[in-house]
């Protein structure tokens, strides 16, 4: 509607708060032109998950205030560990069919119910073939995250991949772009291909050497991005020509001796993204800035969205409450008389119904009395269901721990992997399954990962020792 349309925003304030450390740059239209005004780049004494959020944006607060930074609306990138993908191929379907579909495959894929997350979709195509990549973050670290930006009096008009905002780390349709930062924390791949991401990932970049400084695992990383390469379907795959990589000078440079050998006979050209003589988190905080004031919204929006102002005020705002009161009632006792038709109208069509079937259902009544007459040993107790209702028992029922896979070997032998939300919500998992009776021999298999935690534990199955 005309009358909430938003004025022409002149100036935004760009944000990095990733790896402890606060990256602000205030950009500003200066003549015609994009400037930054004024920036500051501060350590923060706290995490960004730390619990007490007004702390947090106190102290982001007076950096800024330090920095003489009075601008209160910001965009924000959110940091990339937080951030998981997940990537389908894409069928012809309406609209409404095509966001359902999404929804089934992001609870296949996602360890987490979707009532948790944030998503944002990024699609794919190449000629007539489709793909998305639907990327989610959990919503308690969103709001965790507008809650410390909002004790710091600042205003977040959109959340967002940092990445995304390099020159050319997304390409228009046709091209395909690998992007590769690297810094002392961690390393984050960008796969773009056919106008959108065809993948994203984030693996530990880095190990302490003997003098007790990080040097990049090139290996690792190397590894991670041919495993991710290889998953991207063949498709947009054949349009990738460059691999840009950017981040700590010094580990880029090991990076690009490492992998020039490999980038060879994959047809990969090594290209350095970013002004080399700037730290990467600077220059995401100002690219995100100048981004938003160029084309507005996102094209990868992790921000809630708010209700309408109209909407709102009819909330509000009701003249007519007593006529919607009795249209009410006299819904509900229309309502009323058509629940007891229609149930009338079923209960005869049962009837007559059962009539027609009735000679059937005595045969088979028969049948079925002397199977259990001449079968005794039938077995009507579920065995799986019930492995299957006791295991669902001892799990929270919060989503703390869930399982993805669930093995019966044999009659007795189970064995179940999936993922846990921390240790803690894990062992108290565990110490549930111990009470059970029929749960014997319970046995951890493997742990790995940190938030969520991956796992696979076994356990005997004895039905005879009671519940």
């Amino acid at each position: 509607m005309k009358w909430i349309a938003k004025k022409r925003t002149n100036s935004v304030l760009g944000l990095n708060l990733a790896d402890g450390q606060l990256r602000a740059f205030h950009v500003a239209r200066v003549k015609g032109a994009l400037e930054v005004v004024k920036s500051t780049t501060a350590a923060l004494t706290l995490d960004l998950q730390h619990p007490e959020a007004e702390l947090i944006g106190r102290e982001i607060k007076n950096h800024l205030d330090a920095a003489g930074i009075r601008e209160r609306s910001c965009v924000v990138a959110l940091p990339a560990s937080w951030i998981m993908s997940q990537h389908t191929k894409v069928p012809e379907l309406s609209p409404e069919d095509l966001n359902s579909f999404l929804q089934l495959e992001a609870e296949k894929g996602f360890p987490c119910d979707l009532a948790q997350l944030q998503i944002a979709r990024s699609f794919c195509r190449v000629g007539e073939v489709a793909y998305v990549t639907q990327l989610a973050v959990r919503k308690e670290q969103i709001d965790q995250l507008a809650a410390v930006l909002r004790a710091a009096g600042l205003k977040p008009v959109s959340f967002s991949l940092g990445l995304t905002a390099l020159q050319e780390a997304v390409p228009a349709a046709g091209a395909g772009h690998i992007t590769v930062a690297v810094e002392p924390k961690g390393a984050a791949l960008l796969i773009a291909a056919g106008g959108g991401i065809a993948a994203f990932r984030t693996c530990e970049a880095t190990i302490e050497s003997e003098a007790g400084e990080n040097v990049i695992n090139a290996g690792v990383v190397a590894r991670e991005l041919r495993i991710t390469l290889e998953q991207v379907p063949v498709e947009l795959r054949a349009g990738l020509r460059q691999l840009a990589l950017c981040g700590d000078e010094a580990m880029v440079r090991q990076l690009t001796d490492s992998l020039a050998e490999w980038a060879d006979t994959a047809r990969l050209a090594i290209t350095r993204a970013g002004a080399a003589n700037r730290a990467l988190g600077e220059q995401l905080a100002e690219r995100l800035a100048v981004v938003w004031l160029e084309r507005g919204a996102s094209a990868l929006e992790f921000l809630p969205r708010r209700a309408g102002r109209w909407s709102t005020l009819l909330a509000r705002y009701n003249s007519k409450r007593l006529a919607t009161a009795g249209f009410a009632v006299a819904g509900l006792l229309l309502v009323a008389i058509g629940a007891f038709g229609w149930q009338e109208f079923r209960r005869w069509s049962l009837l007559s119904e059962w009539g027609a079937m009735q000679a059937q259902v005595t045969e088979l009544e028969t049948v079925q009395s002397r199977i259990h007459e001449f079968r005794p040993w039938y077995d009507t107790t579920f065995h799986n269901l019930s492995i299957l209702r006791r295991v669902t028992e001892c799990f929270p029922d919060n989503g703390s721990v869930t399982a993805k896979s669930f093995e019966i070997h044999g009659i007795s032998s189970v064995s179940i992997t999936g993922t846990a939300r921390d240790n803690a919500a894990l062992l108290r998992t565990m110490e549930q399954l111990r009470k059970a009776r029929e749960i014997q021999s319970l046995k951890v298999e493997q742990i790995h990962g940190k938030a969520p935690l991956q796992f696979t534990f076994s356990f005997r199955w004895n039905s005879n020792s009671g519940s």
